[in-house]
């Protein structure tokens, strides 16, 4: 059915901005991709014991299944955002699930103890498809969302990527629980098998329904960008430049990249960590990562986001999370130290609500401070340095643990999430995007839910519509 116009439409300038209900579908479905997805992340990691001995490999070769997921986005950030802003979401949402079904058919082939370098290869196009998947939650909120609500749904496409590792770390313990080599054979083997068909009929899904922009623009800032589309625009390239060239872009990195550096590389060290400290516990570092994801991934994001879409506090917000993030980690290391098992299910998930968070902050900061540069372009960069960032993190934990041993390891760690709390502080919270937001004085949102608009709608549009006379712009409703 076409769009209800609310408020005068006679004019042939007119601008209608409006917001589908069909957005709640595209982030539903881009959620399954990324859970499916990310499940990939740590699965082999949170087993690492179990795989080092079926394979017959030494650690930092199970801790490459991951790694090889942050070398990925360093690799293929450029390219990848490339596609992005030159095709659109539902190619790219398309391509990155190709590529993780491809990735776990591969997998079926890896059940005998002398193919770990299929593992290995399996891996990479699942990686690949990540890198495009992790550039998309910005643009996907911008492109779909209204301005009151692009950080809270930029957190919900975080989430997804979260609950998709959180699931990974949990689906590997409990699946694949024997110490047999024959029986570990067949439990991998039913894993992958359960990725593969889940794999499939995600891919359907996406081929059927995704969409890749609304009819409309849901807010003032995506109206000014498609207004100015046919005007010369700097390349892709130029683009990336500028945003390196931003020193505040550099501040986030510090601060909010290092943070979610050292969030990654504590799921791939995880394993390695507790057993050390409660050697026959094989199950906990599973769980513990499950219900710090949730709690951090799931709930600490969303909570973050709805605070970010009220405020626009980003500077303080990110303070707070970073300086409680290195409080709450103390806390970890003392319930390690004193080998309390019961204190670990409280302080891990606690760090975790509070550092998790620090992805969805530093996304929407940069799309902020940087407006109007292509989301991915800001998104990718910054993915690409915490993912550099990542491996740095987990190399220099395992070279410190080696070297001054546990303790002292988790002082230097705590001393640098400190500093990074401090280095937020430099950012120049110039909001761009949300001050081209403001040239709409009303802000109204209308939520497509109802073929016809209702008399209190035309009421307040037409209302609405007159005191913007000076923009021009109407808001509309109308059923996908």
């Amino acid at each position: 059915m076409p769009p209800q116009t609310l408020g005068n439409s006679q004019s042939a300038s007119t601008e209608e901005i409006f917001v589908f209900t069909y957005r709640w579908m595209i982030l539903f479905l881009y959620g399954l991709v990324a859970v499916v997805n990310f499940m990939q992340l740590l699965q082999f990691s949170i087993i690492s014991n179990v795989i080092t001995q079926f394979y017959n490999v030494e650690n930092i070769w199970v801790d490459l299944t991951s790694i090889i997921f942050f070398i990925s986005f360093i690799i293929f950030f450029y390219p990848v955002s490339f596609i992005v802003e030159k095709y659109n979401l539902k190619v790219t949402v398309i391509s990155a699930m190709a590529l993780t079904l491809a990735g776990n058919l591969i997998k079926l082939f890896a059940t005998r103890s002398d193919r770990y370098w299929v593992i290995l290869l399996a891996q990479l196009p699942i990686a690949i498809g990540q890198v495009q998947l992790a550039s998309i939650p910005s643009k996907l909120a911008t492109t779909w969302f209204g301005p009151k609500e692009v950080s809270t749904a930029c957190a919900i496409a975080v989430l997804w990527m979260q609950l998709g590792s959180a699931l990974g770390c949990v689906q590997s313990p409990f699946i694949v629980t024997s110490k047999d080599t024959k029986e570990i054979a067949s439990q991998l083997f039913e894993m992958f098998v359960i990725q593969s068909i889940l794999s499939g009929c995600v891919f359907l899904a996406i081929l059927v329904c995704f969409k890749s922009k609304p009819k409309l623009p849901p807010s003032q800032s995506q109206l000014n960008l498609i207004a100015n589309a046919n005007e010369d625009r700097p390349s892709f390239f130029a683009n990336i430049k500028e945003v390196l060239k931003n020193r505040n872009f550099w501040f986030v990195v510090m601060s909010l990249g290092f943070a979610n550096g050292f969030w990654n590389c504590s799921g791939v060290v995880l394993n390695s960590i507790y057993l050390n400290y409660f050697p026959n516990m094989e199950s906990d570092p599973g769980v513990l990562a499950l219900m710090s994801i949730i709690s951090g991934g799931c709930i600490g994001s969303i909570f973050v986001g709805i605070i970010l879409d009220k405020t626009h506090q980003f500077k303080k917000i990110s303070f707070a999370i970073l300086l409680l993030a290195a409080i709450s980690y103390a806390f970890v290391s003392i319930s390690l130290i004193a080998k309390s098992r019961i204190a670990t299910f409280f302080t891990i998930p606690i760090f975790g609500f509070f550092i998790a968070p620090s992805l969805i902050v530093g996304f929407e900061f940069l799309v902020e401070i940087t407006y109007p540069i292509p989301e991915a372009c800001s998104s990718s960069t910054f993915n690409a340095a915490y993912y550099c960032l990542s491996i740095v993190n987990t190399v220099l934990f395992e070279v410190l643990i080696e070297s001054i041993d546990y303790l002292w390891t988790f002082v230097v760690v705590f001393f640098f999430l400190c500093c990074s709390a401090m280095v937020v502080l430099l950012v120049n919270s110039e909001l761009r995007r949300r001050d081209a937001n403001l040239q709409r004085n009303d802000d109204v949102i209308v939520d497509a839910g109802a073929a016809m608009p209702s008399i209190s709608n035309c009421s307040r549009s037409s209302s609405s519509s007159s005191m913007n006379e000076h923009n021009n712009t109407v808001v509309t409703t109308a059923k996908f």
